[in-house]
C-alpha cells in the first residue's frame, strides 16, 4: 500500500505540550488532566472534514436516487406496453404509495431525528414497506435470508438456500399478486358502467346501421346509465385504491364508511385530485386518437408498407407507454399525500374510533407514535354547529366533482368517435384501472 500521502508524526515532547489558558486555576494543573495538543497534527474532526464527508454523502445519495428512479421509470414505461407488465406496474404502485403514506407518518414521528426510515422499517421486519419498492429483487435480503425459524432459532444452510432462490423474483411475484387484487377490487366497483357503456356504444352503431328507429332510445339511455354508474364509482375509487394500498389488505377496498369519512375530511383536495386525474387523461385520450390522423397527413406514414407501420406504431405506442407511467405516478403521489392527511383528520376529529379503524393502520400509527387523541374542539363540538355555509359549500365541491368525472367520460367518448378501438377503448381507463397502453390494430400484419 502506499503510504506516501501520510505525513509522519514524531512523539510530542512535554515541553512542546501546550497547555489551556482556560485551565489555569481550574484544577488542570496535573498532566493526567492536561488538554494536550500535538504540533503539526491536525484534529480528527475538524469542520471543513466534516463537511466534505456531509457533502459527498448527500451526494452520493441524490445519484442513488437518480439512477434507482431512472430505472425503476425504465421499466415502469415498458410493463405498461404489456399486458402482464402492467398489472406489475398496478402493484407496483400500491406498494409506492403504501410507503409513501407511512413515510409521511414517520416524519412526523419521534424517530426521525433517531434513524431514517428504512432503518425504522427494517427494524421491525425483513417485509415491511419500504419508500422505493423493486421490480425483481427482494427487499432486504441479508435480512430475508437469515431471518430467524418460528422458533426464534438460526436458520439451516438448506433453508438459507431456500431462501436465496426466491431472491431474484420475490418482488415481481409481490407485485403481481398485489396487481391482480388491485385490479379485481377496480374493476368490481367500476366495471359495471363500462360494460354498459360498451353495449349501448355497439347497440347504438348497430341499430343505426339497420335502421331500427324503434329501438333508437335504447343506446342513449343505457349509454347515459353507464355514465352515471361509472361516475358514482369514481366519487369512491381513487381513495380506496389509496387504503386498500395502504393496508395490504383487498378487503380493505371496501371499507365503504371509513374510506367516506377520508373523502369528507379533504374533500377540497380530493376534487382537486380528480381534476389532476381528469387533466393528466386528456393527453393521453389524444394520444391514444392521434394514429387515426397519420394516415393522408405524413407521406412516409402513407407510402409506408404494413410492417413497417407496425414497427412505427409499436415505438409510438411504446413512448406513450412512458407518458402514462408518469402521469400514474404523479396522481397516485398526491392521492397518497392526501390520504395519510386524511386519516389522521378523522382520527382528530373523532369521526372514527379505534376499534372502526382497520388493524394495520391502528398498528402503524402506534408504532410511529402518532396517534391522535381527539379533543372537544378536534372532534367536531364547535365545527358541527357552525352555519349551514359550509353544508352548501360541500353540496358546490360534490357537484363540481361530478362534472369532473362526467367530463372525464365524454374526452373518451369523442376519443372514440374520432377513432374506435373496440373494446379496450371503453372498457378500460389507463389511469383509472388497468395501465396498458397498447392499441395496436390486430388485423395489422407485423
Amino acid at each position: 500500500m502506499n503510504t506516501s500521502s501520510i505525513p509522519e508524526v514524531q512523539p510530542a515532547e512535554p515541553e512542546r505540550v501546550a497547555r489551556p489558558e482556560s485551565s489555569k486555576g481550574v484544577g488542570f494543573e496535573g498532566t493526567a488532566h492536561a488538554l494536550p495538543f500535538v504540533q503539526g497534527v491536525p484534529p480528527s474532526s475538524s469542520p471543513s472534514r466534516r463537511i466534505d464527508v456531509s457533502l459527498l454523502t448527500s451526494l452520493g445519495k441524490v445519484l442513488a436516487a437518480i439512477f434507482g428512479w431512472s430505472w425503476r421509470i425504465l421499466l415502469g414505461g415498458l410493463f405498461c406496453f404489456t399486458l402482464i407488465g402492467s398489472i406489475l406496474v398496478t402493484g407496483w404502485t400500491y406498494r409506492w404509495m403504501q410507503g409513501l403514506v407511512l413515510r409521511g407518518w414517520w416524519k412526523r414521528s419521534r424517530f426521525r431525528e433517531t434513524r431514517s426510515f428504512e432503518e425504522f422499517c427494517a427494524s421491525l421486519s425483513y417485509d415491511a414497506p419500504v419508500a422505493r419498492p423493486r421490480w425483481f429483487l427482494q427487499e432486504r435480503v441479508h435480512l430475508a435470508v437469515n431471518r430467524p425459524d418460528v422458533f426464534g432459532r438460526p436458520p439451516r444452510t438448506a433453508r438459507r438456500i431456500i431462501r436465496a432462490l426466491r431472491v431474484p423474483w420475490h418482488s415481481l411475484w409481490l407485485n403481481f399478486k398485489i396487481g391482480i387484487q388491485g385490479l379485481f377490487c377496480t374493476y368490481l366497483l367500476s366495471g359495471l358502467g363500462c360494460l354498459i357503456m360498451l353495449f349501448s356504444w355497439e347497440f347504438g352503431w348497430l341499430n343505426s346501421f339497420n335502421k331500427g328507429y324503434e329501438q333508437a332510445f335504447i343506446g342513449p339511455l343505457t349509454g347515459l346509465l353507464g355514465i352515471f354508474i361509472f361516475i358514482a364509482a369514481m366519487f369512491y375509487v381513487p381513495m380506496a385504491q389509496v387504503h386498500q394500498a395502504v393496508t395490504g389488505d383487498y378487503h380493505a377496498f371496501f371499507d365503504i364508511r371509513f374510506v367516506w369519512r377520508l373523502i369528507r375530511a379533504r374533500l377540497s383536495a380530493y376534487v382537486i385530485l380528480a381534476g389532476i386525474i381528469a387533466l393528466l387523461s386528456l393527453p393521453l385520450e389524444i394520444l391514444k386518437t392521434a394514429p387515426a390522423s397519420f394516415d393522408d397527413h405524413f407521406d412516409f406514414w402513407t407510402n409506408a408498407r404494413d410492417a413497417e407501420v407496425n414497427r412505427m406504431l409499436q415505438n409510438y405506442f411504446l413512448i406513450c407507454s412512458f407518458a402514462l407511467f408518469l402521469a400514474l405516478l404523479v396522481w397516485r403521489w398526491l392521492a397518497a399525500r392526501i390520504y395519510r392527511s386524511a386519516v389522521l383528520r378523522v382520527l382528530e376529529r373523532g369521526w372514527v374510533t379505534r376499534a372502526e379503524l382497520h388493524p394495520t393502520l391502528a398498528l402503524w400509527l402506534d408504532r410511529f407514535g402518532v396517534f391522535p387523541v381527539p379533543t372537544l374542539e378536534s372532534a367536531g363540538i364547535t365545527y358541527v354547529v357552525k352555519s349551514g355555509s359550509r353544508m352548501v359549500y360541500r353540496r358546490i365541491l360534490f357537484v363540481v366533482l361530478f362534472f369532473i368525472w362526467f367530463g372525464f367520460v365524454a374526452k373518451v367518448y369523442v376519443g372514440e368517435f374520432l377513432h374506435y378501438h373496440p373494446g379496450l377503448g371503453l372498457l378500460n381507463h389507463p389511469l383509472i384501472q388497468l395501465p396498458y397502453f397498447n392499441y395496436m390494430p390486430p388485423d395489422l400484419k407485423p
